[in-house]
Formats: structure tokens, sequence, C-alpha cells
């Protein structure tokens, strides 16, 4: 206590101290400026990075299973093409799970199996999966990714047509309401779809009409086939690649597809597969080692590969260049503090030269070498924790006005200052405890480190010398 009511003497500015108070003026300012910086930045990327990772697991889900290798040359897919009762045709995961019987070949009605193909599976693979979903308590369901050619006619007399993907409707999914931006009843026999907001951008309306054309592969050639559609809304796909090309259509389109021809992604996502959806996306690594474990305790493991949306295949990058900028700025922000921080250097050599006396008197009625130091070393640490505290409370009061702030920066550039594809229709304004959790530790830290060098000068002055020159 007696050195940290010393500590606290010296940096109460004097008259007499004029140059001392300018240089620890401006260190405090120095260091908050930079503690605000650094709290405001982190937190609108963090936040940035939250919500768009809401919009990706709310439409892709956190986890993602899809078959593997070994489920596409099992005898339980394989068998369906070679089987009158499922019309010789390969089923979809959901229609596997629908499927009364599981080995729909008959020896009787159907020709003879060829001598590569394995024998019978023990367990139903899709079933087995679903049941131990089911376990866990957690909402899924299987999805279908297909492709076509969309065409709609415009109110306007034009035609839109756009390859594009279809994704089957997740109506499982508890928070896909929260993506839709518009949606209306269709009446009729079109088939009701949901585009993404950028067809409304472009004037696309709900309630307008049109096509989806897909090749069906015949016995002597492909036939273009088409499915009336109707827009019958919008959502909002955030920033994802895939996402803004998707159309969210009935499962029955996607499965008609699929019967006539494989889709294939270009980016590798798997076009078949089964979502699962949760809340805390921290706990996404734990869900998937437990739905690992139960496959494989069930004899299935090796037909499923389990994956977090953090490596999804056209996320992953994104994610990785997330991570890298955050990293980058936090080093930046890290050395911005330090050489913040060396103001605080200048400042003690300065308040040594002038305590010199009062040094020595100290040191003469008992103080040690430690409490000169630590003197010193408090001074140091205080400046640097009423800056962190300074920057703290002016980062949250631009944060809490933040949406004023961008306007008036969009107003001086004559343009929005933030491109809303990238960063949404507003800047997130949330408080990032994680840059906060950093200020608070490394400022005071690094001032304290940046005062050990005036403290051990001043724990070095010798009484007797200092005492005798006055």
């Amino acid at each position: 206590m007696f050195e940290l009511s010393v500590a606290f003497k010296y940096l109460v500015p004097r008259k007499k101290s004029l140059s001392t108070a300018l240089i620890s003026l401006m260190s405090v300012l120095v260091i908050s400026l930079v503690v605000w910086l650094v709290v405001v930045f982190l937190s609108v990327t963090t936040g940035i990075e939250k919500n768009w990772l809401k919009k990706l697991t709310t439409l892709h889900a956190p986890i993602r299973i899809c078959p593997t290798d070994l489920y596409y040359k099992s005898y339980y897919y394989q068998v369906d093409a070679l089987a009158a009762a499922s019309q010789y045709t390969l089923k979809t995961i959901g229609e596997k799970a629908e499927s009364l019987n599981a080995d729909p070949y008959s020896a009787e009605v159907d020709a003879e199996l060829p001598a590569s193909l394995a024998g019978p599976e023990r367990v139903d693979l899709v079933k087995t999966v679903f049941h131990e979903l089911d376990a866990l308590g957690l909402p899924f369901q299987d999805y279908e990714i297909g492709g076509a050619l969309l065409k709609i006619h415009r109110g306007s007399g034009s035609v839109v047509s756009q390859m594009s993907y279809l994704l089957s409707y997740p109506e499982n999914n508890p928070s896909f309401p929260s993506l839709i931006v518009e949606q209306k009843q269709v009446r009729g026999d079109n088939v009701p779809v949901l585009l993404p907001k950028n067809y409304k951008e472009s004037g696309i309306r709900v309630g307008d009409v049109g096509t989806l054309s897909y090749a069906a592969i015949g016995s002597l050639s492909a036939q273009e086939q088409k499915i009336a559609i109707q827009v019958s809304g919008f959502y909002d796909p955030g920033l994802v690649s895939i996402g803004n090309k998707c159309i969210i259509v009935p499962k029955e389109v996607t499965r008609l597809i699929h019967a006539s021809t494989q889709t294939f992604s270009p980016d590798g996502t798997p076009t078949n597969g089964i979502f699962v959806w949760f809340d805390d996306l921290d706990s996404a690594p734990k869900i998937k080692a437990d739905i690992e474990k139960r496959l494989q305790a069930a004899g299935v493991g090796k037909y499923w590969k389990v994956d977090t949306y953090r490596g999804f295949e056209f996320s992953k990058d994104l994610m990785l260049q997330f991570q890298s900028d955050r990293t980058l700025f936090l080093l930046i922000a890290a050395i911005l503090l330090i050489v913040a921080c060396c103001n605080i250097i200048s400042l003690l050599v300065l308040l040594v030269n002038d305590k010199k006396k009062e040094i020595a008197i100290l040191q003469s009625m008992g103080a040690s070498f430690k409490s000169i130091a630590a003197i010193f070393g408090l001074c140091g640490a205080s400046l640097g924790a009423i800056s962190c505290l300074l920057g703290s409370a002016l980062a949250l009061f631009t944060l809490h006005n933040l949406k004023g702030l961008v306007s008036f920066l969009s107003m001086l550039q004559g343009h929005q200052a933030f491109n809303p594809a990238f960063f949404g229709n507003t800047l997130p304004n949330a408080l990032s405890h994680e840059a906060l959790v950093f200020v608070l530790i490394a400022t005071p830290i690094l001032s304290l480190a940046a005062g050990l060098i005036p403290a051990i000068k001043a724990s070095r002055i010798r009484p007797s010398s200092v005492l005798r020159s006055e």
C-alpha cells in the first residue's frame, strides 16, 4: 500500500512539472486511442463473422453427415439399380429412410447380381443413422442438391435465365423461417420456390412464374424436361458462395431430378446428406465426436463422414481468411500497444530524474530497492490501467452510436461506407468480450513492462551521492 500511495502521488500533475504532465497526458491519450481501435475493430469483425455463421448454419446446419465412397459402393446403395421393386433407380437418403424394405432385390424377378457386388450389409445404413440422431434429441433432416436451368418471366416481359442449384426445403429446420425475407401462399399447380433475395433486387416479384429445365437421360438420348414453378418468396442466404445460387424447392423436385441425372457440385459439396441443427456453435466439435462414436458403435461409421461448418467446402476458405485477418490484426494491435506504451518509458525517466531527491530520502528512511522499483513500476501499470479504462469506455460509446457514425462517414464519402453485400445493412455493434479481455490484460502488463527500465534506474540511485550534490 505504501508503494501504491507514493505512485499515485507522483502521477498527480503539478504546476512545477508541466513537461511531465504533458508527456503523461500524451501517453494516456495514445494508449487510449489504440485500446479504442482494438475493441471497436474486433467487436465489429467478430459480430460480422457471427452474423455470417448464423446464416450459414441456419441454412446449411452446423453439422453435416455425408455418405463416403464405401456407402456408394455398398450393396445397400447399388442394389436399387438392379431391382424392379426400386424401378431400377438409385435412391436418395430420404427415399431410403422412407423405404419399407432395405433390400428390394428379388431373385425370382430380377437378373442375377454381378459377382463384383458385395453381399448385403447387416444393418440399414440410413435408418441406423436416423435412429442414432433421434437418440441425441437434435433436429435433423436429409437434404438433396440438384441442378437445373431457371427461367423466370418478370412482370416487365423480360426473362431471367440462370443455371442454379436446387436445395430441398428444410422443413425440420427450426431456424429457417428467420431467413425468409418475404413469403406468400402460391395458388395453382405450379411448384412454389424460394429464391435468394438478390433475385428480388433484380426485379423479380412474388407470384412471377417460370420453369426449371433439366436433362433426363433416355434409352437413346437426353431429353429436356421442364417443371413449372412460381416464386413464393425470398430468403437471405448470407455470405455463402453456393447459397447465393441456391433455390429452395420441395424435396419431390430434387428427387425427380436425382432420378433422371446425377448432380455434381464443382466445389466438391456433397449433393446428398443429412443436416443436424443446434444453437450453440461452440459445441459443434463435441457433438461431432458424439455422433461419430455412436455411428462407430452401431457398425456404420465407415459409411458416413461427419463435418462441422468449419469444414464445408464452400466456406472453409473464407473462415480461414476471417481467422487470419483476426490473428494479423491482433499482432498489429499488440505492436501498436507496445509502441504506445513506450511513451511511458520517457515519462518515467523524466519522473525519476525529477524525484531523485525524494527517492534518496526514502532510501535513507529505510525503503528497499524493491520498494523504489515497485513505486515506478506501479506508476507505469496505473497509467496503462487508466488508459485501458478510458479507451474501453470510448469504444463502448462508439459501438452504441455506431449506426450514426457509419451514416456520417457515408455522407462524407457520398456513398455507402461499407458494402452491404459483405457487411450487411448495418454493422454489428455488440461488444466483443474477447477483445475487451485482451486489452484489459495486455495493456496493464505492457505498461508495467515499460515501467521496469525506469524502475530499475530509480532503485539504483545512491542516496549519499544525490544528497551530497543537493
